[in-house]
């Protein structure tokens, strides 16, 4: 019994679940067939309003192509004799300059109060003076050798002028005893003279002959004397000239009007003749020196206008200020500066007022004019394509024309070309430059404006909208 109602409830369980399982089913078939009803509505709603919206869309026309002007700045070809500029830098050098060395060895007593670096001095300023006690002391000694030469000079040329007297003396003795021995001789003949008295008197004409031949002899050795203090007096006078000089080279002068650069002398210290005391320069003698490349050297080597003499404008930046010089090359240097890869060419600067005044030493901007090219054309930069064409405009459109660059100054181009005078060439920077392209003049009222150069045509403008102008 109770395992039939136990199998009864069972089955009624099953039962109920079933049903359970039907009605779920059920619900989610229903659901999704709303859903898809749905989707249908809304695909068809927006297919009805699309159909509505291309039915109301205006007809098009079709758009009339307007090619592209382009506008553009020229300038008109004018044919010259064009000379370009150098630009280069330099330096500041003095052209005479001295390192100042005392020309005798001592001790500093004085020094000139403005000998210190910077400063100027005046030529023939004592610039410092060298002890001179030994110095005087050596003119003294020179003064008393060549008094006491000097009066060895006269004391034989009195002893000439007495030995000459004596001589003139024993001449005439010994023309009387020689009259005596002929007439002695003449009267032995006739026995008034023995030969004893002519024996006699031969030997008196012996004794005056010894005595002429002793004073001559004499008058030749005293001249002979006279001679060789002559050349000793020549001497001692150098030699008192040079000790006076070096008495004088005791006092260090300057040699002209100078600026001071280093100086090294004290009250007090011994120095050589070989030390630098002092170094000074002209700053009225100044100079720029540059190096121009070896392709710059050529052509203005070879130019009508010789590069000595030719003018060179410097500029010295001092404080934010440019000061201006004027300047003239002067002489190229002697060989090739193969570490600086070019001739160093100096140019000497004129004087100026300036209240900064220019010193060695100082870095400085030079324009120097370069050769002359005959017979060229100059354009800006922006003219060329390639480097070896630029566009002419011919009756609206462009032009492609070959020219050859020759040289460069700043932003200009100087070019060889067989253009004619007058002929414009295009000085804008265009990407779609080319033979055809139409261009016009930035003043030309009748042709209307166009889109920037390089702009895509996307479609022809609203009503009372102008296109955009572009000049390169």
């Amino acid at each position: 019994m109770l395992d039939r109602a136990g199998q009864g409830r069972t089955e009624a369980d099953g039962l109920t679940d079933d049903a359970t399982r039907t009605a779920v089913s059920g619900a989610r078939i229903g659901r999704a067939a709303l859903q898809v009803t749905l989707m249908l509505a809304v695909l068809g709603g927006s297919y009805f309003a699309m159909e509505r919206l291309a039915a109301s869309r205006p007809d098009r026309t079709p758009r009339v192509f307007e090619p592209t002007i382009y506008t553009v700045e020229t300038i008109p070809v004018r044919k010259a004799d064009n000379r370009p500029a150098i630009h280069l830098y330099g330096q500041i050098d003095s052209a005479r300059s001295i390192d100042l060395r005392p020309l005798v060895p001592g001790q500093i007593v004085e020094v000139h109060p403005e000998l210190a670096a910077g400063r100027r001095v005046s030529r023939g300023d004592i610039l410092l003076r060298i002890d001179p006690f030994a110095y005087d002391g050596a003119v003294l000694e020179a003064r008393a050798n060549l008094a006491a030469t000097e009066a060895m000079i006269v004391e034989i040329e009195a002893r000439l002028a007495s030995e000459r007297e004596q001589l003139a003396g024993s001449d005439e003795q010994l023309a009387l005893a020689r009259s005596d021995f002929e007439r002695a001789t003449a009267l032995a003949a006739s026995g008034a003279f023995t030969s004893r008295d002519v024996e006699d008197r031969r030997l008196i004409v012996s004794q005056r002959e010894l005595a002429v031949s002793q004073r001559r002899n004499n008058i030749l050795i005293a001249q002979a004397q006279r001679m060789q203090q002559a050349a000793n007096s020549e001497r001692l006078a150098w030699k008192m000239r040079e000790a006076e000089q070096r008495l004088a080279d005791t006092a260090l002068l300057a040699p002209f009007d100078a600026v001071v650069s280093e100086e090294s002398a004290e009250a007090g210290r011994s120095v050589s003749a070989g030390d630098i005391v002092a170094k000074l320069y002209d700053d009225r003698e100044l100079e720029a020196r540059f190096t121009l490349t070896n392709a710059q050297y050529g052509r203005m080597a070879t130019d009508a206008d010789p590069l000595i003499g030719r003018p060179v404008d410097i500029v010295w930046t001092v404080g934010g200020i440019d000061y201006r010089y004027q300047a003239e090359i002067d002489r190229i240097g002697a060989k090739v500066a193969a570490e600086r890869g070019g001739v160093e060419v100096f140019a000497r600067v004129a004087p100026s007022d300036y209240a900064v005044e220019l010193r060695p030493g100082a870095f400085v901007a030079l324009t120097v004019p370069d050769r002359t090219w005959p017979d060229t054309v100059r354009l800006p930069e922006t003219a060329l394509h390639e480097l070896d064409h630029v566009f002419v405009v011919e009756d609206g459109r462009l032009r492609r024309q070959d020219v050859r660059v020759i040289a460069y100054d700043g932003e200009d181009a100087l070019v060889e070309t067989d253009m004619v005078d007058g002929t414009e060439v295009m000085i804008t920077r265009l990407t779609e430059a080319t033979d055809g392209v139409l261009v016009r003049a930035p003043d030309d009222p009748t042709v209307s404006e166009t889109p920037p150069a390089g702009a895509a045509d996307t479609g022809s403008p609203g009503p009372g909208t102008p296109r955009r102008s572009t000049g390169g």
